[in-house]
């Protein structure tokens, strides 16, 4: 028989044995690691808190030139206001700072609106529904639902308003579904003076579009958007906004005489245009007070083609003079000579009378 021979065992040195071996043995190693590990995390932490200081006060900076910028926007100093956003733009990334830069864009479309008023009427009004819609990719209805609401009926009336210019079905049936959008939002239960400024716009475009189609329909929708707005704006709280969209709802029900119960709708108009005087009094707000009387001595003319006439032409007559008290020649030119268009063809018609 053979006898094995044994294999001789093969001695494996463990690396962690070693190192601890040796760190046992060699007790001042282990105070120059320790030493470095502390001075390698006092300066991670260090550098930590240092960019989060820079960071700080980087944006507290920012945050003050936008602050600056919406102190000139109340003002109305839009050119001022403008400058700053734009410059701030350039500098503010969009990944680090999204709310700030949604903030700029949203106000910047406010600014280019009102610049709308003043000229350029079309390039501002693509300008600020440009702003609008680079905000809504921040402000979106999951994560900013009152800011997405906001911008929306921005953008509504920002795309009312171009309709004045070009394109007029196409920009009210955006405007139409961006008010919607922001209804989604605004509900009568949560915010209610919001969902009534935004019924209130609304009917606006609707009535606007009714210019262009579907004139009963969309005047329907309109008379429903305004009698929304009027369940929030009532004559004691906002006396203002309550008159304006009496006249608006008049307006709208004027129009709607044209194609259905002339008597009932002419009815109905006249009482939301004296609603209206009860607020815009030719003392406190003149130019509305005059709007209104006119549309008032429009409402009396139309009604005497359906009864009483004299009664009405004498009524639209008084409305047609009370609005001329305002509207003067040197002042309002182009307005004064529509209202004394209308006296005249009324005078006419009590003339044909006898």
């Amino acid at each position: 028989m053979v006898k094995k021979t044994k294999k001789p065992r093969v001695r494996r040195f463990s690396q962690k044995k070693g190192v601890i071996t040796f760190l046992r043995d060699n007790p001042w190693a282990v105070g120059i690691i320790g030493t470095a590990i502390a001075a390698i995390l006092v300066v991670a932490v260090r550098f930590y808190f240092v960019e989060r200081r820079a960071e700080k006060i980087a944006k507290t900076a920012l945050t003050a030139r936008v602050n600056n910028a919406d102190e000139f926007l109340e003002k109305n100093m839009i050119d001022d206001a403008l400058a700053i956003y734009q410059h701030v733009l350039k500098t503010v990334p969009v990944r680090k700072y999204p709310e700030i830069y949604a903030h700029i864009k949203t106000n910047e479309g406010i600014c280019y609106c009102k610049l709308a008023y003043v000229g350029d009427k079309e390039e501002n009004l693509r300008r600020a529904i440009r702003a609008y819609e680079e905000a809504l990719r921040i402000y979106t209805v999951e994560k900013y639902p009152v800011n997405y609401a906001i911008t929306q009926n921005n953008l509504g009336t920002a795309y009312t308003a171009l309709a004045e210019v070009r394109n007029k079905e196409e920009n009210l049936t955006k405007a139409i579904r961006a008010h919607k959008e922001a209804l989604k939002i605004r509900t009568i239960e949560k915010y209610p003076l919001d969902y009534a400024m935004t019924q209130n716009n609304l009917g606006t475009a609707y009535t606007t579009l009714a210019e262009v189609r579907n004139k009963e329909e969309n005047l329907t929708k309109a008379i429903r958007a305004y009698e929304e707005a009027l369940k929030i704006i009532t004559i004691e709280k906002y006396p203002l906004d309550y008159a304006i969209t009496q006249n608006n709802l008049g307006t709208a029900y004027t129009t709607l005489a044209e194609v259905r119960n002339k008597e009932e709708n002419l009815t109905k108009a006249i009482r939301a245009y004296e609603e209206a005087l009860r607020i815009t009094t030719i003392e406190k707000y003149p130019l509305d007070y005059t709007t209104t009387q006119n549309n008032l001595g429009n409402a009396y003319t139309t009604l005497a083609k359906v009864r009483n006439k004299e009664e009405n032409l004498t009524k639209a007559i008084r409305a047609y003079e009370e609005a001329l008290r305002i509207t003067t020649i040197e002042k309002y030119p182009l307005y004064y000579e529509r209202i004394m268009s209308n006296v005249s063809k009324a005078k006419q018609k009590m003339k044909n009378e006898y």
